[in-house]
């Protein structure tokens, strides 16, 4: 057995070495600057308070250390987050982003605190002031609301208009569009509009319409209940417009902006929670949205706080209609089907508080796609639900409750059949009035542009 002498004589020659390291990585130092302000945020009091308290130690060029932040290696990690943190977000750079994405950066922000996924829980260990309290969320909150985007019902719709019927009447997709910059093709995923919609959003934050479809493997994970995670061969695709506001309250989908895929293969997107991003923008152009691969980074640090959701957003309504087994009940045409039918298009009721989505069969979705009327065979479906707030994303408004379901089936070519359901489970109610009015207003929807 050895000396207990001998012990002691390692044990200091372990720590005095361990002391040398930890001197010797002190003058491993990279640098934190703090370059100048350029344009702050400019916010009322009450907001900056918070802001510069709890966010812009890493994401401003006013990083202030603590004592603690000084020793390596807390100083590599504490420089490292600030750099990163200010490529995502940096409020003294703030006039440098345009009006619209300042908005589109508040709510990404305010989404990230809700979700617990900033500050970084490795930051406010120690840094308690970075905690935000639900009542500054509210805070905020209340602030975001007045930057992001306010539908205007004046000279700018009639542009708007323009817009939309120039592109629904150009209306086609080019062909030979390019990769996405990470290599997903768009040939493998064109024609995501005829697959069934999974559900919709209102965003309210930046004034867009989103649709979300899923393809086959998708709509099986969510009847047989499998979508956390999801399998593999899932995708989603979520397509945006431009929210069009009428004087009435009812705002619709204008002109096509932009879709955006996720992917679900576990081995070839591994680094990336098993999914593939993808995104086209500029409109029926498709251009791949970003300049190289890095775009990807954007979107894992969105989806990166829903880890308990398999990094999803959706909530899927398919699941919720409560539809499936009453099929019989609403016709004995099963392409009348709402959850078997493709979008035509989807609106929002701000008077009743309601958003509605139109589905057709493979009639009604020619008719209404080619400009053409109704005519025998067409079958469309109106579905009607109550809004929520979405709770995944301050900002946007998801369908919540089912309202009613109404069906127009075209016989005898323009001479439209009529019928409404209502309640849980749905039930035929007896329509006494007048429906014709009701019927060309559903006719008279204009479908919304899906390459």
């Amino acid at each position: 057995m050895k000396p207990v002498g001998s012990f002691w004589r390692v044990a200091r020659l372990l720590l005095l070495s361990v002391l040398l390291i930890f001197i010797a990585i002190q003058f491993i130092r990279p640098p934190l600057d703090n370059p100048p302000v350029t344009g702050d945020l400019q916010a009322p009091p009450e907001v900056q308070r918070v802001l510069v308290r709890a966010c812009y130690d890493c994401h401003s060029n006013q990083t202030r250390l603590a004592w603690f932040d000084q020793p390596a290696p807390a100083y590599w990690m504490v420089v490292n987050d600030v750099k990163e943190g200010r490529k995502v977000l940096n409020f003294s750079n703030w006039d440098s982003l345009p009006k619209g994405a300042r908005a589109g950066k508040l709510f990404e922000a305010i989404f990230q605190v809700e979700q617990h996924a900033m500050p970084l829980s490795q930051y406010t260990l120690l840094h308690h002031g970075g905690v935000i309290t639900t009542d500054e969320i509210a805070v905020l909150k209340q602030y975001a609301l007045t930057q992001g985007y306010h539908p205007v019902v004046d000279t700018a719709r009639q542009r708007a208009l323009f817009e939309q019927w120039a592109q629904y009447n150009g209306w086609s997709t080019p062909a030979g569009v390019k990769d996405e910059y990470n290599g997903i093709g768009y040939a493998a995923l064109a024609g995501f509009g005829n697959w069934q919609a999974v559900s919709t959003t209102e965003r309210y934050d930046n004034g867009t319409f989103r649709v979300i479809f899923g393809n086959d493997v998708v709509v099986r994970a969510i009847r047989e209940g499998h979508t956390n995670p999801w399998p593999d061969g899932a995708v989603f695709a979520k397509a945006a417009w431009d929210q069009l506001p009428d004087s009435l309250g009812e705002i619709g989908p204008g002109v096509f902006r932009q879709v955006e895929f996720m992917i679900r293969d576990e081995g070839r997107y591994a680094s990336t929670f098993g999914w593939g991003w993808a995104r086209w923008v500029g409109g029926l152009a498709l251009k791949p949205y970003g300049n190289n691969a890095s775009f990807v980074t954007e979107c894992l640090n969105c989806h990166r706080p829903l880890d308990k959701s398999d990094h999803t957003f959706t909530f899927p309504l398919i699941d919720t209609l409560g539809l499936y087994d009453q099929a019989a009940l609403l016709s004995d045409n099963s392409a009348a089907h709402p959850l078997t039918g493709k979008v035509i298009t989807t609106f929002v009721d701000t008077r009743a508080g309601t958003m509605s989505t139109l589905y057709g069969n493979e009639a009604a979705v020619k008719y209404a796609r080619s400009g053409q009327p109704y005519a025998a065979g067409a079958v469309v479906t109106l579905v009607t639900w109550s809004q929520r707030e979405d709770p995944h994303w301050f900002g946007g408004r998801i369908p919540a409750a089912l309202l009613s379901v109404e069906q127009l089936i075209d016989d005898n070519g323009g001479e439209f059949k009529y019928s409404r359901f209502e309640g849980a489970p749905l039930a035929k109610k007896n329509v006494v009035t007048d429906f014709a009015e009701r019927v060309q207003y559903i006719v008279g929807k204009k479908a919304a542009v899906i390459p």
